[in-house]
């Protein structure tokens, strides 16, 4: 399950810079905030003891993970960081390889002293310089000039392609299916909630009409369930007498599966 989930998942975080050092950071934090929802759950108390058992983090680590919110990303150290965001972080903070007036100053490839390669060696813990170069070239961070100097085009490894938002409402949705699905794995039958999949294959000349049809009966669908909604909002009561809302919702999502590849 684990694998099912995380794959396309690390797939996201591969292609915008996030490296194995700081996800790691990510599922620790999450660990051990979900660790004490858990535990409180549970009726337990709440002790870093009892967090280091059954989340297996250091119990030293414990403290200042959860003193950050759930919702704040902090690595421990900048070891955890992408191999290629070092270097260019490197290069733009550290006054060795800056112009006078503070910028990423344009580098020889090659050269014992303030080069692209005493850059790499510095800063990206032990990578060929020659590699990092191809990589960097690859996502556009640097510029070639003349095939033997070299420009800092941005400060990330990774450029644009998908907005914030649209980013965030991935983790919405993932995360609200996910929580659905915990839910029906220790709920009674009487109280999950419906999980339908269809999976099937289809000419690829066929997809543009599949999405459509698709589209057009899922706004059908949720406009029906949106009614519903509305029609059976919490009615409000005396003062202590209203009864509280459950929030809820539905999604109609067009599933893409990826064939894992073969070992």
């Amino acid at each position: 399950m684990c694998r099912r989930v995380l794959h396309p998942l690390v797939r996201i975080l591969v292609r915008f810079g996030v490296s194995a050092g700081e996800f790691k950071a990510i599922v620790d934090s999450v660990y051990a905030h979900a660790g004490s929802e858990y535990l409180a759950e549970q009726g337990e108390r709440v002790t870093y003891s009892k967090l280091a058992v059954i989340t297996g983090i250091n119990r030293a680590f414990l403290p200042a993970i959860l003193a950050n919110p759930q919702d704040e990303f902090r690595p421990r150290s900048n070891t955890q960081l992408h191999r290629a965001a070092r270097v260019l972080n490197g290069w733009h903070d550290d006054k060795l390889f800056q112009t006078g007036q503070g910028d990423p100053a344009v580098l020889p490839i090659d050269g014992e002293q303030r080069s692209f390669r005493q850059l790499v060696e510095l800063y990206s813990g032990g990578v060929y310089h020659r590699t990092m170069l191809s990589e960097l070239e690859r996502v556009g961070a640097i510029r070639l000039i003349s095939g033997k100097r070299v420009r800092a085009v941005r400060r990330t490894p990774v450029g644009g392609g998908a907005n914030l938002d649209s980013v965030l409402t991935t983790g919405e949705m993932a995360g609200d299916l996910l929580n659905t699905l915990e839910h029906n794995l220790i709920a009674p039958a009487e109280e999950q909630w419906p999980a339908r999949a269809l999976i099937g294959m289809v000419d690829a000349d066929a997809l543009p009409l599949f999405r459509t049809q698709l589209g057009q009966r899922a706004d059908r669908l949720l406009e029906v369930l949106d009614q519903f909604v509305r029609s059976h909002a919490p009615q409000p009561g005396k003062a202590g007498e209203g009864k509280p809302g459950v929030e809820v919702g539905a999604a109609v999502i067009a599933i893409r599966r990826r064939t894992p590849p073969a070992n």
